[in-house]
């Protein structure tokens, strides 16, 4: 553990003390009173969330090395900025724990302080890590506390720019839900509905009990593993060792959403999210291929999304990127931001692979003919 000193508070206050720790387990109490003085929390930067990811990477033999920054008023955590190092080839890069599970970037930083302030001095002592090669902030939202740090915006490459579609259902209060739907793809939904009741009764549940949510996941990753087999695509975040098991452990420890769209006894598509401070994140969609052409994920969400403001859902978060089926349902979109700071020599190295080879590389593997990418699909997980 690293400690370092800060400046001294003004008079009537505590002195501030900034602390680099690695274990994630010990400073979850603090961690979690902090995340309810926080009004824009997301659920990527929970206690429960960033834990469950540690652990089950651990159980992976994955190994995951957190560093989070830790700012203190006495006795009082005020800032925790979840980070962690991973290796590429020769180089380390800091970015955020639970990469690549993790949507948005950010930090937790107490209401009641000079949130810019304490930003700003966590950034320093990131910036001050020897053993980091370059950081890379990946999701980073217009407006967050992370957006509003002029050196990151000053030194950092800029490397993409994307969007997460969501549903603000403030906008939606003097139109019910129902009505923004044209009549063209009410019609449509209903039809897909009637076609898919031709093979068994049609159901929209959502599942509650840790049991069944945990079902649920086994049976949504498996789905969508054969989906990717099927598009011949790959992703990191189900690739990663650490995916399946965090997830089941917030399931068990009742931190999770999970609807499902049933035919008959068979699952047609399921939805996994989680719900924090009346704002939903989808997570994890999956379907049956054998009901595809009846498009039983939009029926999910059409059924879910009916029924959002008796969840006491005030925003339903798509998360990146927008794809058509959100945006479909989508009324606000939130833009985000990655970024790239190299910090030694050979950061610059690292940052041109990350924000000019690989995604040439990704780009050529996505024009190869779906046999031949399946093949290569291990290859690929390894550029990651």
């Amino acid at each position: 553990m690293t400690l370092a000193r800060l400046a001294a508070a003004p008079r009537g206050q505590e002195a501030l003390r900034l602390e680099i720790r690695e274990d994630v387990a010990a400073l979850h109490r603090h961690w979690s009173e902090l995340e309810q003085r926080c009004a824009d929390c997301t659920i990527f930067q929970t206690a429960d969330w960033c834990l469950a990811w540690v652990e089950a990477a651990r159980e992976a033999g994955v190994v995951e090395r957190p560093r989070i920054v830790a700012i203190w008023r006495g006795s009082r955590l005020v800032l925790l900025w979840p980070l962690a190092i991973r290796t590429l080839s020769m180089f380390r890069i800091l970015h955020a724990l639970a990469e690549p599970a993790t949507q948005y970037g950010d930090v937790l930083v107490d209401e009641d302080e000079d949130r810019a302030a304490l930003v700003e001095m966590a950034w320093r002592a990131v910036r001050a890590m020897r053993d980091v090669d370059a950081i890379e902030l990946r999701r980073v939202r217009n407006g967050s506390q992370l957006a509003g740090l002029r050196d990151l915006i000053a030194h950092g490459v800029d490397r993409s720019r994307e969007s997460a579609p969501l549903v603000d259902f403030h906008l939606l209060a003097a139109t019910p839900a129902e009505a923004q739907r044209t009549s063209r793809t009410r019609n449509a939904l209903r039809r897909h509905e009637r076609l898919l009741a031709e093979q068994g009764p049609v159901g929209f549940e959502i599942l509650a009990r840790p049991q069944e949510q945990c079902e649920a996941l086994a049976e949504a990753f498996a789905l969508k593993r054969e989906w990717q087999k099927e598009k011949a695509t790959i992703s990191a975040g189900y690739a990663h060792g650490a995916s399946d098991g965090s997830l089941l452990r917030l399931a068990r420890d009742g931190h999770l959403f999970v609807a499902r769209l049933r035919v008959g006894e068979r699952t047609a598509a399921l939805e996994i999210g989680a719900i924090r401070q009346r704002r939903y994140w989808s997570l994890v969609q999956s379907y049956d291929l054998r009901f595809a052409k009846h498009a039983p994920g939009r029926l999910l969400f059409w059924h879910l999304l009916a029924k959002c403001p008796e969840l006491a859902i005030d925003v339903f978060d798509f998360l990146a990127p927008a794809t058509r089926h959100k945006l479909e349902w989508s009324n606000a979109e939130t833009g985000i931001r990655d970024y790239l700071v190299p910090v030694s020599l050979r950061g610059r190295v690292a940052v041109s692979y990350l924000t000019m080879v690989k995604p040439r590389l990704r780009g050529l593997y996505g024009r190869l003919p779906p046999g031949l990418r399946q093949r290569l699909g291990l290859l690929v997980r390894g550029l990651s």
